[in-house]
């Protein structure tokens, strides 16, 4: 397994984990990646926010590192979207 740490992001670490697989296919056996992504806080490292494997497979060991990081992206803004919306409700 692979893994990688971003630059933090909206006060958030990411880190990005890609294992490779060995997939059936017609004609022999393929290498391909799968990606789980994990979310903490920079306050609290140890303590994670949110931890998610992807249920697809990618060709490259680099695809699978870009999805994750965006993935993860998406679900920190999805997650700052929320909190501001309900401090403006309050």
């Amino acid at each position: 397994m692979s893994s990688q740490a971003y630059v933090p992001y909206r006060g958030y670490r990411i880190e990005v984990h890609v294992t490779p697989v060995a997939k059936r296919q017609i004609g022999g056996v393929a290498r391909r990646y799968r990606v789980s992504w994990e979310v903490s806080s920079l306050q609290y490292p140890m303590q994670r926010v949110v931890s998610f494997p992807e249920q697809f497979d990618f060709i490259s060991e680099q695809q699978a590192f870009k999805y994750g990081e965006s993935r993860a992206h998406t679900y920190i803004d999805s997650m700052e979207c929320t909190r501001t919306a309900r401090r403006q409700a309050g």
